[in-house]
């Protein structure tokens, strides 16, 4: 029977060690249970301005057997939503939605010859402008069960 040297036997044992040396779970749920968050808010009286429309596109390509991918275009966000509201001097946006649609995926014969995809977002929301009064400046405080 052969014997092993020293550094076969290191290497062996930090081989089975290492993997699993870093690991940690951690249970992000069980501290919130039955936490109450204080948060201060300012009470604002508003009127709408109007509805804000936003849309983009967003296109995945991928050459033979999905070597190279690219992405362009961009997808809709909120502060492209912001901006849009700004365009009719309001002051901030309500009731905000993005959706998407996606394309479908490529089947097995297009992956291997390369493959695009599609998504188009559209955002909408409802844009307000705050109506500025003394009785509005006063900061309530509320209570949020997570």
């Amino acid at each position: 029977m052969k014997k092993c040297s020293v550094t076969v036997k290191i290497s062996l044992l930090l081989a089975a060690v290492l993997p699993v040396a870093g690991c940690k779970t951690v249970d992000y749920s069980a501290p919130l249970a039955g936490l109450y968050v204080t948060a201060a808010y300012a009470v604002k009286d508003f009127e709408v301005v109007g509805p804000v429309y936003v849309s983009s596109t967003e296109t995945h390509k991928a050459g033979p057997f999905g070597l190279v991918k690219t992405v362009s275009g961009s997808k809709v966000t909120y502060s492209d939503l912001i901006l849009e509201a700004a365009l009719i001097d309001a002051d901030d946006i309500i009731d905000v939605r993005i959706d998407i649609n996606s394309g479908k995926k490529a089947k097995f014969a297009r992956r291997l010859s390369g493959w695009e995809r599609v998504f188009s977002y559209t955002g909408k929301a409802l844009a307000i402008r705050y109506i500025s009064s003394k009785d509005n400046e006063n900061i309530n405080v509320g209570f949020f069960h997570r």
